[in-house]
């Protein structure tokens, strides 16, 4: 008997357990379609304030198990529906959802912040969207910031080649810096990436023999973000200006474009393969000039009298004929050949989304062409309520041949050799009486032959990268009313560059040389790890939806370029380290930016939503490396058709905006110190100062934006415009300041020497004319308009050198 009254009791406490469990679940179930009956496969039902959620099967029917309480909220979306919200209680039971299809984009979620995110209807500031329809709806680019050309109001996308992988510069409301990069902030999945656009040796005028380290432009450098796949990204998110990419601080002057990738989805696996078979071709070339005799008298002065009647018998000689060598050069017809795969699929516990592409692009100039091979893998794996993973990891590897198209110093480049022919004048390869191919010589062009050029010298980069991320989020507070989440974040970015550069020895501008025949390797390494932690709370006072946040963040960048050309190449030989005259040269450089962020934002039924916060930064290169630098930003929206007063009219959407922010910029690295050049005196080693020195006390430049807009739709939304009037101003720019000859130094790398105001309008219409099941018609405008202009300059004292050409140079006053 003793020993029954324990089980009984024990029986008795697990009925009550049960009992109490059973009262404080209940399931709610149904049916989830559209507008015409229509079941819906894949339409998310999350249980507002958790990660408690089911997805659709491909019947439309769901099921959801409500953990804690007598009532909820469930939050339902799908793509191309608009969200809602519904209430339910333990009495529920059986629930049915019909989803309205919407016709706009406002009820998209933009990634705006470093752990938030805002409702499009909500945001205060102007953030141009692209999905993934957009990025490779209907033609796939070869590279992701290809596929953004045009599509975004504010920002002017262009190419540096037509070579196939060739480089894109993209630029955001005007100038940011006269001496840095223009280039935005790129941030995949989170994290920050390299976009180092290392020089490849391709600048002929250090390529022929100078002991120039960097060739600047000349190279056409490549925006690394060409070794994204554009068929991984989910989404595009482009914060244009201060006003939006204040939280992300001192490297956000420029603006910030916020990457995306695909994950997986909860349901059956899904399997996609696509292939996208093209062609490309010059649509308008320049038209073939018409020779006389006395034109050539008239122009071929230039090239002195003895060149001008030997043209002149050429020109006879030819009888007539000509060649149209924009054509030849020009004429090919290039190929596109795209192929992706990809997995998707999972539970509720775990998903996952792993894909594998291979891009073959050959270019309309023959021996040009770009190949990429990617693959990556995103897992999402929910441990329990409180705890949930991300992991992201991608490999790239890519090949690009893009010629030499671009400026240089020795009239190598096509352009330069095209322009210099007459088209009478014939440089077609011929075959000499052994088979071997030769390349006629033509005084005018310094003997260079086009043909030549393209067919023998090599230009070319291979690429491999690396970027992987992680992201745990702990789930500490959990409520419709509050919630408390810790998220940690990191991820490294490892890029190596090779690119080789190589002219025969017999190629004509070589042979003319001291050491004909030229070879150059570059090794380029670069390697960036990020990391941050933020702390939010979110809560409500009334009607009210408060959400504050706070954060740490550090990233570090590494560096290692370096490079080894060789002058004098035996016949056949590449190889740098066998040339007679070799020099070589390398770089190394580190940096760390340490930041945090605090912020908040509320949101009044939707109708008032306001956003503050601010950052503090300070980075290894500057000149105070213990000083902290702060970038506020603030923003405020009022959805009017949201109030009673407007909820039915003419207006679908009408929302007034403000908003304010301030970025950095930071300074290149070297400019804050002096380096000191090697020397060889005798076979005895020292050093010297450079002519120029660094600038101990540099701070960043900082850019302050004040932004005006106005969001509006019509016939629910079907019809959307938005407007918006910025004035953004860039202070204390960085550039070379000259100094007096009497300090014996000539000048210092990087001074404060003046401000910029950029002004500007940027309107965008988006129309959906037809919205059916199986077609749609969709159109958009962009308009906008820059202004720069120099407000502030500070004049350098004048000093006039020796030399009989410094008189009468123009000077500033």
């Amino acid at each position: 008997m003793k020993k029954t009254i324990p089980k009984i009791a024990l029986m008795l406490a697990f009925l009550l357990a049960t009992t109490h469990l059973a009262t404080a679940q209940f399931t709610v179930s149904g049916t989830v379609t559209d507008e015409t009956n229509e079941s819906l496969l894949g339409v998310s039902i999350v249980q507002k304030g958790t990660n408690n959620g089911t997805i659709s099967d491909i019947d439309g029917k769901y099921s959801i198990k409500i953990d804690k309480g007598t009532e909820a909220t469930l939050v339902v979306t799908f793509v191309g529906f608009a969200a809602k919200e519904v209430k339910v209680t333990s009495t529920t039971g059986s629930l049915n959802l019909i989803m309205e299809e919407s016709s706009s984009r406002l009820d998209e979620v933009i990634v705006t912040g470093l752990a938030s995110n805002i409702k499009r209807a909500n945001s205060g500031t102007s953030v141009a969207r692209l999905g993934a329809d957009e990025l490779t709806g209907n033609t796939r680019p070869a590279t992701l910031d290809g596929a953004m050309s045009g599509k975004v109001v504010g920002a002017n996308i262009v190419s540096n080649s037509g070579a196939p992988g060739g480089g894109i510069s993209v630029k955001l409301r005007g100038i940011s810096t006269l001496t840095g990069s223009s280039e935005p902030l790129y941030v995949i999945d989170g994290i920050i990436m390299n976009n180092s656009q290392f020089n490849t040796g391709a600048g002929t005028g250090a390529f022929n023999g100078a002991t120039i380290a960097n060739t600047g432009t000349q190279d056409q450098a490549v925006n690394r973000v060409a070794d994204i796949n554009p068929n991984d990204v989910e989404s595009i998110d482009v914060l244009k200006g201060p006003a939006a990419a204040a939280i992300y601080g001192t490297r956000a002057n420029a603006g910030v474009i916020v990457i995306t990738t695909k994950r997986g989805k909860s349901g059956k696996t899904s399997i996609k393969l696509s292939q996208d078979v093209g062609a490309a071709s010059a649509i308008n070339l320049l038209p073939s000039e018409d020779w006389t005799e006395a034109k050539i008298r008239t122009f071929g002065g230039y090239y002195g009298e003895s060149n001008v009647e030997k043209a002149v018998k050429e020109f006879k000689d030819a009888g007539g004929k000509t060649w149209d060598y924009d054509k030849l050069i020009f004429g090919e017809t290039g190929s596109i050949l795209n192929t992706s795969i990809n997995v998707s699929g999972g539970n509720e516990k775990t998903k996952f989304f792993v894909s594998g592409t291979v891009n073959d692009e050959k270019g309309i100039v023959k021996n040009t062409g770009f190949k990429r091979y990617g693959a990556r893998i995103n897992l999402d794996h929910r441990i329990n309520d409180f705890i949930d993973l991300k992991f992201n990891s991608a490999y790239t590897n890519t090949y690009s041949s893009r010629g030499f198209l671009g400026n240089d110093n020795n009239g190598v480049s096509l352009g330069y050799t095209i322009a210099y022919v007459p088209n009478f004048v014939d440089l077609t390869p011929k075959l000499d009486a052994n088979g071997k191919t030769v390349y006629p010589r033509w005084a005018g062009t310094g003997g260079q032959n086009p043909f030549e050029v393209r067919d023998r010298m090599k230009n070319e980069e291979f690429t491999n990268r690396f970027l992987n991320s992680g992201e745990i989020n702990f789930n500490i507070l959990r409520g419709e009313s509050n919630n408390l989440k810790l998220s940690l974040k990191g991820g490294a970015d490892y890029l190596l560059s090779q690119p080789q550069v190589y002219a025969p020895e017999d190629v004509f501008y070589q042979s003319q040389a001291p050491n004909p025949g030229a070879s150059r390797y570059t090794n380029n390494e670069a390697f960036f790890t990020y990391f941050q932690a933020f702390l939010t709370y979110g809560w409500k006072v009334g009607s009210v939806d408060l959400t504050s946040q706070v954060g740490l963040l550090r990233n570090d960048q590494r560096t290692d370029e370096s490079w080894i050309q060789g002058r004098g190449l035996l016949p056949a030989q590449k190889n740098p380290t066998t040339a007679q005259i070799i020099l070589s040269n390398s770089f190394l450089s580190k940096s760390i930016d340490v930041a945090t962020d605090l912020s908040q934002d509320f949101n009044w039924e939707d109708k008032i939503i306001g956003r503050a916060g601010i950052r503090f930064d300070k980075s290894s290169l500057h000149g105070d490396n213990t000083k902290w630098y702060g970038f506020p930003r603030a923003s405020l929206a009022i959805n009017l058709t949201n109030f009673d007063f407007l909820k039915d009219g003419v207006f679908s959407q009408l929302k007034p905006r403000i908003a304010f922010g301030r970025t950095g910029g930071v300074a290149p690295y070297g400019a804050l110190y002096t380096t000191l050049i090697g020397v060889n005196y005798g076979g005895r080693l020292g050093a010297v100062a450079p002519g120029t020195n660094g600038n101990p006390a540099i701070e960043p430049e900082t850019a302050q934006e004040l932004e005006f807009g106005l969001d509006f739709g019509f016939l629910k939304n079907r019809v959307t415009a938005e407007v918006t009037y910025y004035q953004k101003s860039v202070f204390d720019l960085l550039f070379t300041n000259p100094l007096s000859p009497a300090t014996g130094v000539s000048s210092i790398s990087r001074f404060p020497i003046g401000d910029i105001v950029n002004k500007g309008i940027e309107i965008s219409v988006n129309a959906s004319i037809i919205k059916g099941r199986d077609y749609n018609w969709s159109t958009g405008f962009n308009f906008w308009n820059n202004r720069t202009k120099m407000t502030r300059l500070v004049v350098p004292e004048q000093f006039a050198s020796t030399g009989f050409g410094e008189f009468g140079r123009t000077r500033l006053n």
